[in-house]
């Protein structure tokens, strides 16, 4: 049973159908839950935890779960049927008053808005059709390093940009994209249709045309025997 615990400590999966609320040790997780946010974190200097989450009414009640907290850093992922995955990130020994705190104080979006708050770790914005969107940063510590990627060739719906701080925690931007097609292309696309419509039309006229002209000429010229009774 033991061997069991070890091996889910670092990802840690259970169902429920809807979520209230998740607390570990009866304490908030950071931020308070919110079912939109998908990303959380917990320090402790304990080496378990207890993580109860509350789902809505007329659901199962799930019972306390324990999580041994093996490494300094274990991701639990609680799933909901309804809303989706959650991440919480459980900090074990973590002193936030550290000076390697990995947190970014502030974050901004050239021409956008995403409300930054640095316990937050998942954002969503809608882009314009650009390819790359001007990301600038503050960290609390000058040692700290930061590590972005997926900022740039925007090509689908929805784009993810990850911004690593000393290898530890991971913001995500979400940049939704709406693909559109411009109205020169419908246009000509529409004139091709009507184009091709209007081909097959005369092709089919000229085919009914032949095809009465010689059942005329067959009729008059060649099969004669239709004026003999």
């Amino acid at each position: 049973m033991k061997k069991i615990l070890i091996l889910i400590c670092c990802l840690f999966i259970y169902k429920v159908y809807a979520i209230e609320d998740i607390r570990i040790d009866g304490f908030n997780i950071i931020p308070n839950f919110n079912s939109e946010i998908k990303v959380y974190n917990y320090f402790t200097n304990k080496d378990s935890v207890n993580i109860k989450v509350t789902p809505s009414k007329d659901e199962i009640i799930l019972g306390d779960r324990t999580v041994n907290l093996e490494n300094d850093q274990t991701r639990v992922i609680i799933n909901s049927n309804l809303f989706g995955d959650y991440e919480i990130n459980i900090f074990k020994n973590y002193n936030k008053d550290n000076k390697k705190y990995p947190y970014i104080t502030n974050l901004t979006i050239e021409n956008y808005d995403i409300n930054f708050n640095p316990e937050v770790l998942e954002y969503e914005i809608t882009i314009n059709d650009e390819d790359k969107l001007n990301i600038d940063y503050e960290l609390e510590n000058d040692d700290a390093y930061v590590v972005i990627s997926g900022n740039g060739n925007f090509n689908k719906s929805d784009n993810l940009i990850t911004i690593k701080v000393n290898n530890e925690l991971e913001y995500k931007i979400h940049a939704y994209k709406t693909i559109t097609v411009s109205k020169e292309i419908k246009q000509d696309v529409v004139k091709e249709m009507s184009k091709t419509k209007k081909e097959i039309t005369s092709l089919i006229i000229i085919v009914i045309s032949c095809a009465l002209v010689f059942g005329f000429y067959y009729v008059l010229f060649i099969d004669k025997t239709i004026f003999y009774i």
